[in-house]
């Protein structure tokens, strides 16, 4: 091999560049694959239960902490706060391939030269010290392609159809565990995606799979308030 690309390689794969240019290899024979037919550029948004024309707040950090059930309120809200942390990201809301070329590229010459002209006078390429800055290297990275990506929105994500305005007095299904007065989210079904609601009770506990009616709505903590729907037996 030359002696050229011997020290390219040694350059590559040496500390916290190593993850990154081993993405950057499965990018490269991925895109190699596509050219020559072998595969589909598979431009599909991942199947993630939100609709990408709705804001979506972060659940309460409060939420959930004096019920009996707390234990399945706290993987609801980490369920819910995974999802946002997804879409926040544009992971979600773009192509994938789209969106794991910029990201592929983005991290491996955030780490390339991070190392090289900086890491590398600091620190020894041990396990740990190569995780704790790939970790680094890696939130620095999402946050760079979530600001290139934003601009491409407007190509793929469709124009809110769905406020506050036109879902008052609608129906929705909690889809948490159970909607309390502290905390649940509903799924709004739409002829595309579900839209997923924040929304708090007017009082009572309601199961999951319970279908409730929209009654209110909380502009600043942009939470639903619903209540559940009367069985016909009841007057």
């Amino acid at each position: 091999m030359p002696e050229p690309l011997i020290e390219l390689a040694e350059r590559m794969f040496i500390g916290p560049v190593w993850p990154a240019s081993i993405l950057v290899c499965l990018l490269v024979v991925y895109t190699l694959m596509a050219l020559v037919g072998l595969i589909d550029f598979g431009f599909d948004v991942p199947d993630v239960d939100l609709d990408p024309g709705l804001d979506l707040d972060v659940p309460d950090l409060d939420v959930g902490l004096d019920l009996p059930d707390g234990a399945h309120v706290d993987l609801d809200f980490l369920h819910g706060l995974g999802a946002t942390s997804v879409r926040l990201t544009n992971f979600s809301r773009i192509p994938v391939v789209l969106w794991g070329g910029i990201f592929a590229v983005v991290f491996w010459s955030l780490s390339y030269g991070l190392w090289h002209n900086y890491d590398a006078e600091r620190y020894d390429p041990t396990w740990l010290t190569s995780l704790l800055l790939s970790i680094r290297n890696f939130v620095i990275a999402t946050a760079i392609t979530k600001g290139v990506t934003q601009p491409m929105l407007r190509w793929f994500v469709d124009p809110p159809s769905y406020d506050h305005r036109n879902l008052m007095g609608a129906t929705c299904e909690i889809c948490t565990t159970e909607a309390t007065p502290k905390f649940g989210q509903a799924k709004f079904r739409t002829n595309a995606s579900p839209l997923l609601l924040n929304v708090r009770t007017d009082g009572s506990h309601i199961a999951k799979g319970t279908e409730v009616r929209i009654i209110g709505f909380d502009k600043e903590k942009r939470i639903y308030k619903v209540t559940q729907l009367q069985s016909e037996n009841q007057s």
